[in-house]
């Protein structure tokens, strides 16, 4: 599928810097949702949105059987806006698929430190979020390694958060960059906690790998 783009307003001055975070997620969408691309009736082989204060303008390509058609939307969008949600980091979301169920959108990210944010921000507006997968480019190195689908809904938010700031300062490297004391104190619990919370992570992401395979 072609790559689909999401525009927002341009800003008062020009910014640039390097995306070296790449995230898939699988989002499935609240019911109800104000979003074009929520509940489609036909399978979305492109997208292109641009979103204009509350308003989204979107041009959807999709499969109408024989052919492809072009479906232009314009719809007012509210709290629930998937693409405002992306466009608060500062991130453009491209959408790779989306159905009656789910959207799958790949997005770039600057720091590790956006993804925490970014998350949770989107788990606010949707009914589900699946993490798919999470590939850093950061010293270039285009070698694939295998990835499991993660799915973020079996995390509490605690335990999420513990285990994203344990990723964003380095926990798991190796060797490591920092230690437990130092996250439980970032995170304001103690040692006993923030190991318990990590240890539930580290079960259910065994799980989801053992289950993926």
């Amino acid at each position: 599928m072609a790559d689909s783009t999401s525009g927002v307003p341009e800003a008062e001055h020009d910014t640039s810097r390097e995306q070296h975070i790449q995230l898939l997620l699988e989002i499935e969408p609240v019911k109800r949702c104000s979003c074009p691309l929520a509940g489609p009736d036909s399978a979305v082989e492109n997208v292109h949105t641009h979103l204009d204060g509350d308003t989204c303008h979107a041009e959807v390509t999709v499969d109408d059987g024989d052919a492809s058609k072009v479906v232009h939307a314009t719809t007012q969008v509210g709290d629930d806006c998937l693409c405002r949600a992306f466009a608060e980091f500062e991130c453009v979301p491209r959408i790779r698929r989306a159905d009656e169920k789910r959207i799958v959108v790949e997005t770039y990210l600057s720091d590790r430190a956006t993804i925490s944010n970014l998350v949770g921000r989107l788990d606010e507006v949707a009914e589900r979020v699946c993490l798919r997968r999470l590939t850093s480019d950061g010293r270039g190195d285009s070698s694939e390694s295998k990835t499991a689908t993660i799915d973020l809904s079996s995390l509490t938010a605690k335990q999420r958060e513990a285990a994203l700031i344990a990723v964003q300062h380095g926990y798991y490297e190796t060797p490591r960059r920092t230690g437990l004391a130092a996250l439980a104190e970032a995170l304001g619990i103690s040692k006993s906690a923030l190991s318990q919370r990590l240890n539930a992570v580290e079960a259910k992401l065994a799980m989801a790998v053992f289950d993926s395979e």
